[in-house]
């Protein structure tokens, strides 16, 4: 076997695995705290969703007083005629 092999590690090699170990640590870092920082956006957006979503019940109730109330003008509408004839009938006389 070379000698080159057996020979104790150098500083240079050291400082290497240092930097490299560095790198990857930041990079790992960067990574969990962008990681972290979309997972917390992601809870809150879920929350105001969730407090401000309207529910199908809620819908369906809604829904059910503009229908009510379409049908009220309408039914209003219909008498429109007969009520302005019998004002004008009045006025006439």
């Amino acid at each position: 076997m070379p000698s080159d092999l057996q020979a104790a590690i150098t500083w240079e090699q050291l400082l290497a695995l240092c930097v490299i170990g560095g790198a990857l640590g930041g990079a790992w870092w960067f990574l969990f705290a962008a990681i972290l920082g979309v997972r917390r956006d992601l809870n809150e957006f879920r929350l105001k969703v969730a407090e401000e979503y309207a529910s199908r019940e809620h819908l369906r109730e809604v829904e059910l007083r503009l229908v009510d109330a379409i049908n009220k003008l309408s039914a209003d509408l219909e008498t429109l005629p007969e009520r302005l004839a019998s004002v004008l009938a009045s006025v006439r006389h």
